[in-house]
């Protein structure tokens, strides 16, 4: 998720939250004697309020306040749901003229956790490949045995770090290791 669209869902969560409060100070106003409020509120001329539902454009208000709030769900829909991740990328050749390398970096990473797993530390390992912020990034996710000494499995994931910048080479890719601890058995 971009900062922007955060500002945006933040901001309109925000908003939300204040027409809630502000419908739900109109009966608080009416039943108990609040300053300011309570008087307001008795302005308030209910009975034309009541006649509303009645009137001849009220219907066709409510569908078009459906509508527009159809479209405008899907607009804010959409952007969040939009996928960040991505597979290929091209390795620059020392030698542009001989053509370029497309590398499925998803794959790459997979053989990565493949091999970890096949240690008998690591009980887990999973990766995403994805755009975090404007970067691309691979994280891996590593489900390790907590009886191993911390520093082999730090020195395990830094070879495994090494091992897959070898394979990936020029493609300029971020990667992010999380180290997870699977639970310690009562004995």
């Amino acid at each position: 998720m971009t900062k922007v669209l955060a500002f945006f869902d933040r901001l309109i969560i925000f908003l939300l939250g204040l027409v809630l409060v502000a419908g739900g100070l109109v009966p608080v106003g009416l039943y108990w004697e609040i300053p300011y409020l309570s008087p307001f509120v008795r302005t308030l001329n209910r009975s034309v309020l009541m006649d509303v539902p009645g009137m001849d454009w009220y219907g066709i208000a409510l569908i078009g306040a459906l509508v527009v709030s159809l479209v405008l769900a899907l607009l804010l829909i959409l952007p969040n749901i939009r996928s960040r991740s991505f597979s290929n990328r091209t390795l620059m050749p020392a030698q542009p003229e001989l053509g370029n390398t497309r590398i499925n970096v998803a794959r790459v990473a997979q053989a990565a956790c493949n091999h970890a797993e096949d240690t008998s530390f690591v009980s887990k390992a999973t990766q995403t490949v994805a755009y975090v912020g404007q970067r691309p990034t691979v994280t891996f996710t590593i489900n390790a045995n907590p009886n191993v000494e911390l520093d082999t499995i730090i020195s395990f994931a830094e070879q495994m770090d090494t091992d897959f910048r070898d394979a990936v080479d020029t493609m300029d890719i971020d990667t992010v290791f999380k180290l997870h601890l699977d639970k310690v058995k009562a004995l």
